[in-house]
């Protein structure tokens, strides 16, 4: 049961990473801006559009805005 769910969370992660390579290549988009909460939990999307980056034909700037808990940009930076 519990490898169901890894496999199933994995076929997730790379249907959102086929979708995220297709904006990156086909989406006319210049820039990627992930925004992720102070948390562990959230680094997640950061790698997925890393991954992602790194797969896709052009080569976009990525960006990591990391905010509190309270809202506030605690960090920028382009990766």
């Amino acid at each position: 049961c519990r490898n169901r769910r890894f496999i199933r969370r994995q076929h997730g992660q790379e249907i959102y990473l086929e979708k995220l390579i297709t904006m990156i290549d086909e989406g006319g988009i210049d820039t990627l801006t992930v925004m992720i909460m102070e948390v562990p939990c959230c680094s997640g999307l950061l790698h997925l559009c890393q991954k992602a980056r790194q797969k896709a034909k052009r080569n976009i700037p990525l960006k990591m805005v990391k905010i509190s808990l309270q809202g506030e940009i605690l960090e920028e930076i382009w990766l």
